[in-house]
């Protein structure tokens, strides 16, 4: 009889200890029965759910449950008791009595009794709906970033094709006016037939009227909207290997016309990665390659130019480079699409667009 005193004293003291540790314990912890109802629960917990002990020993956990996370929440529960897990974690959410929705990081363990059969489940809860609640802003924040970035963009080439317009319908042609009218002038009036400073304004007018024409192509280039993607690099190959010398080939079909903002995307891309290749790359060869299908349009430019390190490429000070290199992803990516760079020093660059339909 002496020997069993200090055991249950023990006994008592180790159920004493328990009991304070589940009452002032900073997490939620409830006991469920293999049916789901309610056994035990501390303050915390009722905290959290937002019932009151009473309340909640009269039902049971799937009471209480969101009712788009009973499911999953059941299924894991069934995993234990076919043992084929002794626990789970997963986050879901409580309705709480005002109707209130709370977010829980959920543990869950099943207790079985000396004969192996379940006996209850020991629940322990811990209150996210603040983290859940910043982590839905920042989605939320960075869905309308995304969606400026995508009307900014949208807007640029807005304003690029009205500033092409102009540039060759009225200033052009203003320009050619102010041509004729003074060969007219030499015309008329002999005597200014070999005035140098005539002839030098008509020179000056001619280079300017190019240029103009040049720079609204370079703005929005008229086939692109007129005739499609692939007329449109071609067009864009020949006038730029007329420029630098760089040999630039274009391959790929694409046997219907795709959506306006694809089109533009990835000739904005093809250009961007041609200009980087001859500027920075040095590059004597340039080949892309478009490939259309149901899903999306892949677009693959490589060169055969000095390359560079892509991560010098990504630092502060890298230049128009590394902006051209963000313009080409950012142009990708707002359209749900991939963008992947291979490049190493003196090896040339290879980038793969793919953008979905």
């Amino acid at each position: 009889m002496t020997r069993k005193v200090p055991d249950a004293r023990a006994a008592k003291d180790a159920a004493g200890c328990y009991q304070t540790v589940f009452e002032q314990a900073a997490v939620g912890i409830a006991r469920v029965d293999a049916g789901g109802e309610f056994l035990e629960v501390n303050d915390r917990f009722c905290e959290i759910v937002g019932y009151a002990r009473e309340h909640l020993m009269r039902g049971g956990f799937q009471q209480i449950t969101h009712p788009d996370d009973l499911a999953a929440d059941l299924a894991n529960v069934a995993r234990l008791l076919a043992d084929e897990a002794s626990s789970f974690v997963m986050e879901k959410r409580y309705v709480r009595s005002d109707g209130e929705i709370v977010w829980v990081t959920l543990h869950v363990g099943l207790v079985r009794d000396a004969e192996g059969r379940p006996a209850s489940f020991v629940s322990v809860v811990n209150d996210i709906t603040d983290a859940k609640r910043a982590e839905q802003m920042l989605t939320d924040y960075s869905a309308r970033l995304e969606s400026l970035s995508r009307r900014l963009l949208s807007v640029q080439e807005e304003e690029r094709r009205a500033l092409a317009r102009e540039l060759h319908d009225q200033v052009g042609q203003q320009l050619a006016a102010l041509k004729l009218n003074l060969e007219r002038l030499r015309t008329s009036h002999p005597e200014l037939a070999n005035d140098a400073r005539l002839a030098d304004s008509i020179e000056i007018t001619d280079r300017t009227i190019n240029q103009i024409g040049d720079t609204s192509l370079d703005l929005r280039p008229s086939v692109l909207d007129d005739l499609g993607l692939l007329p449109a690099l071609h067009w864009y190959a020949r006038r730029q290997q007329a420029r630098s010398g760089c040999e630039i080939a274009i391959h790929g079909s694409v046997e219907e016309r795709l959506p306006g903002h694809i089109e533009t995307a990835a000739f904005r891309i093809v250009q961007e990665a041609v200009n980087n290749a001859i500027r920075h790359g040095q590059a004597d060869r340039v080949s892309v390659e478009i490939v259309a299908d149901a899903a999306s349009v892949t677009v693959a430019i490589t060169d055969h130019g000095r390359g560079f390190d892509p991560e010098a490429a990504a630092t502060f000070d890298s230049g128009r480079s590394c902006l051209g290199l963000l313009s080409m992803r950012e142009r990708a990516e707002l359209l749900g699409g991939e963008f992947q760079l291979r490049a190493a020093v003196g090896e040339g660059v290879a980038i793969l667009a793919r953008l979905p339909l």
